[in-house]
């Protein structure tokens, strides 16, 4: 099948689902059925057309059923039974489970090798498709065709160069070749003045071409910048385009469980990243349909407590500056915290002695661990300890926050915070040691400059004051891998957050605002607790972006003493390398298996951290400047206390070669980064230092 019409059919598809979805849900809740059930039955006839086009045998199949049940109520006039419009929901969400399958990876079978990605695509998925306006399409043509003029303009720039380089060749000839000394005094003053107008005609042209140049290009400037807002607009999708989906959700869980609900939606009007949008999808999915199981009670129980009959479930979104709020509430029973402490204990995630010290705050945040379920039996709709959970996942891979809030039989609410786009940003530079960092201008509240002494620093951690509140501190150094002494010095400090949550970074030197496209980083770096993507400078140096919601955590966290496991502790690695971006993905993968991770810089750096002792294994870059990683092996061999400790050596150098200067320099492991495997190198990382944690003495 021509790849052209498959795109074409699964956006018509989903199109049509959303249209019948909706209607479905207008005829519970009290439309015209004289004229939606015609309406209905016309999608379902178009859905299953457009599905034997492209040959689709189960969304055909369903759609003719759905046509074939509503015949009968469109020829008769009479109205569907509304007992029977749950079982329409159903069949509607079962043909979104076939059109989503499509873009879903084809299965592996058992012992063959997965299929390898399609360069440039999201892990092989399938395109995505945005329908957009065609008065923005026709203004950023617009704004094609008048960039292309103005660079038409810059041609009278180039001729006057020309002019300026014909001047500068006359003039050297001319200078080459100057009046004899025996010339007379006559004969030099023609050379000269020659000479003179020559350097005039020069300066002339070089003025006028400068002058052309300096104009036209801020005009050029003017014009691309306004074509690169217009484009960015064009990924922005209205949130509207999320109600449907989630009206339908709703109702089909209500229609499993024997409940009624409507949803109330608000904020459809504000736009975002189609990216960040498709992502919030499923989180606010997963978030109507727990409300719908978890939240709300039975229709006689409400109408007991003297509550209506159907449940409320509220979706508003907010714009707030460059980030987006989703609130999903409903107005059910509230959350059992009584309930939630012992389903906790119950399945291993707090100690029964530790469980009843737990707040509300903490109790609440057990909602979103992973495979958590106070169900006590498994359903179409809940007990498989999926859910919430993946709606705090969702909200971290955007760098952004989940949080629940709930009152005793009113409601509960889950708030998902997260950016309006992951591509396009404000940001403050900064300067930290010799690296430059971008933050995200929305997420900061103040810049403060500090003169020394203005710390007050306890160990490595210090807090100042602003604006009658003591504001934590760290320096950002720290959080690249490179701890700084507390020694008294100026510094800049960024305040992230606002009120009592404020806390702060130090920096060296603020080099000011601009908007950067951000990029992710490559598919083989997994999510980076700080790190939201990166960006290029004007020279093309990548820059990396910082993730503030994990920096103003990280700096919270600071805060508070590390309370260690009373019954093991977490093994130390040693990541040396001189890259940032490999010693925060080494560190990502090696701190989210459950290792303490150290870092060095350089060979000298890494030699004087082992040397300290304590760590269980080294894995080291080979080429860094200084101290290579081979030389780091060789000397750390010749150190009786610690030539046995494991080395794996990580490198882009993949040769036979390679590889044997690296066992004869004493490396325990060498593995090559192209090759890289995270589930390969965890398991090289684990057989050399006996696993993440041991026991505690």
């Amino acid at each position: 099948m021509n790849d052209e019409i498959l795109r074409y059919f699964k956006v018509e598809a989903r199109e049509l689902l959303q249209q019948l979805g909706q209607g479905f849900v207008a005829l519970e809740e009290g439309a015209d059925d004289a004229e939606m059930v015609p309406q209905l039955f016309r999608w379902a006839h178009t859905l299953k057309g457009a599905a034997r086009v492209v040959s689709h045998a189960r969304i055909a199949e369903i759609a003719h059923a759905v046509e074939d049940a509503l015949q009968p109520f469109r020829d008769e006039g009479v109205p569907l039974p509304r007992d029977s419009v749950g079982e329409f929901i159903r069949l509607v969400a079962q043909m979104g489970d076939a059109l989503a399958e499509m873009d879903a990876p084809p299965p592996v079978a058992p012992g063959a090798e997965p299929a390898a990605s399609v360069e440039g695509s999201a892990n092989g998925s399938a395109p995505e498709t945005l329908r957009v306006e065609l008065s923005a399409l026709e203004e950023l043509l617009d704004g094609l065709a008048e960039a292309v003029v103005r660079l038409g303009g810059l041609r009278e720039a180039v001729e006057a160069v020309g002019q300026a380089r014909h001047a500068a060749e006359g003039l050297l000839e001319q200078l080459t070749a100057p009046a004899a000394s025996s010339a007379s005094a006559a004969e030099r003053t023609r050379w000269l003045s020659r000479t003179l107008s020559v350097a005039e005609g020069l300066n002339g042209a070089l003025t006028r071409a400068g002058r052309r140049l300096d104009g036209g290009l801020g005009k050029v400037e003017g014009e691309l910048s306004r074509l690169r807002d217009a484009s960015h607009a064009l990924r922005l999708v209205p949130a509207s385009t999320l109600f449907g989906a989630l009206e339908l959700a709703a109702h089909e869980a209500a229609a499993l469980l024997g409940k009624r609900v409507t949803l109330q939606a608000e904020g459809g009007d504000v736009r975002l990243d189609g990216h960040v949008l498709a992502a919030v999808r499923q989180a606010l999915l997963h978030a109507v349909r727990n409300a719908v199981d978890h939240g709300l009670e039975m229709p006689e129980e409400r109408l007991a407590l003297g509550k209506p009959e159907a449940g409320r479930v509220l979706v508003r979104v907010e714009r707030r500056g460059a980030r987006v709020r989703f609130l999903c509430e409903d107005d059910g029973r509230g959350v059992d915290l009584g309930g939630v402490r012992d389903a906790a204990v119950a399945r291993g995630l707090v100690l029964e002695q530790d469980a009843a010290s737990l707040d509300e705050a903490a109790l609440l945040d057990l909602l979103f661990q992973a495979g958590f379920s106070t169900a006590r039996s498994v359903t179409d709709v809940s007990g498989r300890g999926v859910g919430l959970d993946v709606v705090r996942e969702i909200a971290r891979n955007l760098k952004g926050e989940a949080t629940a809030a709930t009152w005793p039989s009113l409601g509960t609410s889950i708030i998902l915070d997260v950016p309006v786009s992951l591509t396009s940003l404000e940001v403050l530079e900064a300067e930290v040691g010799s690296r430059r960092v971008l933050l995200p201008l929305d997420a900061l509240s103040a810049t403060v400059r500090l003169p020394a002494g203005a710390l007050t620093w306890i160990g490595p951690r210090a807090s100042f004051s602003h604006e009658e509140q003591a504001v934590p501190f760290l320096p950002l150094a720290t959080a690249l891998g490179h701890p700084e002494p507390p020694l008294p010095r100026p510094w800049s400090a960024v305040v992230l957050g606002r009120g009592e949550g404020r806390v702060a970074v130090g920096v060296d030197r603020l080099r000011g605002i601009h908007r950067v496209v951000v990029r992710p980083l490559p598919a083989s770096v997994p999510a980076l607790p700080l790190v939201a993507g990166a960006s290029f400078d004007a020279q093309g140096e990548p820059l990396l972006v910082m993730d503030m919601v994990g920096l103003a955590h990280w700096v919270r966290q600071g805060q508070v003493p590390t309370v260690e496991a009373r019954v093991t502790r977490r093994r130390r690695v040693l990541v040396i390398d001189d890259s940032v971006t490999t010693r925060m993905l080494e560190q990502g993968i090696l701190e989210s298996a459950g290792y303490q991770v150290d870092l060095a810089a350089s060979g000298e750096e890494g030699l004087d951290k082992v040397s300290r002792g304590g760590h269980s294994l080294v894995i080291v870059d080979v080429e860094m400047p200084g101290m290579s990683g081979l030389d780091f092996t060789r000397k750390l061999r010749a150190m009786p206390a610690l030539a046995s400790l494991p080395v794996i050596m990580v490198s882009s150098l993949g040769t036979e070669e390679d590889k044997r200067r690296g066992r004869e320099a004493g490396v325990s492991a060498y593995i090559v980064k192209g090759e890289f495997d995270q589930h390969g190198f965890l398991d090289t990382v684990a057989r050399l230092s006996g696993g993440p944690t041991e026991r505690g003495r």
